[in-house]
Formats: C-alpha cells, sequence, structure tokens
C-alpha cells in the first residue's frame, strides 16, 4: 500500500486495481509534482506510476505487466490502449505488443534494472 515518507510517496506490494481508478490517480501524482518511490512489487495498474516523470525506483522494485480483464474482450482492450497512453514511449509499444494481451494470472515480469535500462524510470 502507498505510504507517506517525508515528500515522497512510496509504492510497495500493489497487486493492481481498476484501470481508470489508477489513471486519475497517477495523473494527480503528475499534477501535483508528486514524487514517488517504487520499492516492492508493482503490477498491472500500478504500472502507470511510470508514466510519472518525478518516479524513481529502488533495487527492490518488480513490475508485473498484463492486460487488464474483467470486462468484455473491447472494454479491455480499451482499457489496455488507457494504461498504455500513460506509459512512457519507451515502454508503450512493448506493452501493447507483448504484455496486453496476457489474461488472466499470466504476465510478464520484469526486474527494476531492465525498467531502469530501457528507460521507463530511475533510481532513486
Amino acid at each position: 500500500m502507498p505510504t507517506q515518507t517525508h515528500s515522497v510517496r512510496t509504492i510497495r506490494n500493489y497487486g493492481g486495481e481498476v484501470v481508470n481508478e489508477y489513471i486519475i490517480r497517477a495523473n494527480l501524482a503528475v499534477l501535483q509534482g508528486e514524487r514517488l518511490r517504487i520499492g516492492g512489487w508493482c503490477a498491472s495498474a500500478c504500472t502507470a506510476y511510470l508514466g510519472n516523470p518525478n518516479t524513481c525506483v529502488t533495487p527492490s522494485a518488480q513490475f508485473g505487466f498484463h492486460g487488464p480483464s474483467g470486462g468484455t474482450a473491447a472494454e479491455n482492450r480499451r482499457a489496455a490502449l488507457i494504461l498504455a497512453r500513460h506509459q512512457l514511449a519507451v515502454l508503450r509499444d512493448w506493452y501493447l505488443t507483448k504484455a496486453a494481451t496476457l489474461q488472466g494470472n499470466t504476465h510478464i515480469d520484469i526486474s527494476e534494472k531492465e525498467v531502469e535500462r530501457i528507460g521507463a524510470a530511475h533510481w532513486c
């Protein structure tokens, strides 16, 4: 769960929620200039925080990517496109071609090193 630590909010052990609700939170964080630190498991809609330029990752960060579920195929595809729009360009195409089609408990894990290497985040 997110916790406040001084002026930096730390994200830990988030398995995801409804995409639209997460996008609202992620956009609000950007608009408020909030600094975010991802220091644990961040999966599903949580990965929208990688689109915030004030997000950094710690060595304990781990990311899980998969496609939205819970709606019709068309609704899930729309949710995947919405989530992709809130990811950095270096991650967007990869997500749409590799992870957005994965359903259920099937996901792709990416380490903080890989996220940093491709330029989707920087170290804290």
